[in-house]
C-alpha cells in the first residue's frame, strides 16, 4: 500500500518551496538582464493588495506541519 509519512510530506513542501524561489530567481535574473520589470514586483503588489490570503496561506502551512510533527 501507499503511505504518506510526516517525512514524505515535509520533504514535498520543502522541494516545492526551493523550485518555486529556484524558478523566481532565475525569472528576476533574465528580467533584470532584459531590462523588464522582475516577477518578484507582481508577487509583493498581490501580497500587499491581499493580505488575508497570504495570512490564510501561512495559517494553514503552520495547522499542517503542527499537525504532521506535533508530538
Amino acid at each position: 500500500m501507499f503511505q504518506i509519512s510526516p517525512g514524505a510530506v515535509l520533504s514535498l513542501i520543502a522541494t516545492l518551496f526551493v523550485g518555486v524561489i529556484f524558478v523566481m530567481m532565475l525569472s528576476e535574473t533574465i528580467a533584470l538582464g532584459q531590462g523588464r520589470d522582475p516577477i518578484t514586483n507582481l508577487v509583493r503588489s498581490v501580497v500587499r493588495a491581499y493580505p488575508r490570503v497570504s495570512y490564510v496561506v501561512a495559517v494553514i502551512i503552520g495547522l499542517l506541519l503542527g499537525h504532521l510533527f506535533w508530538p
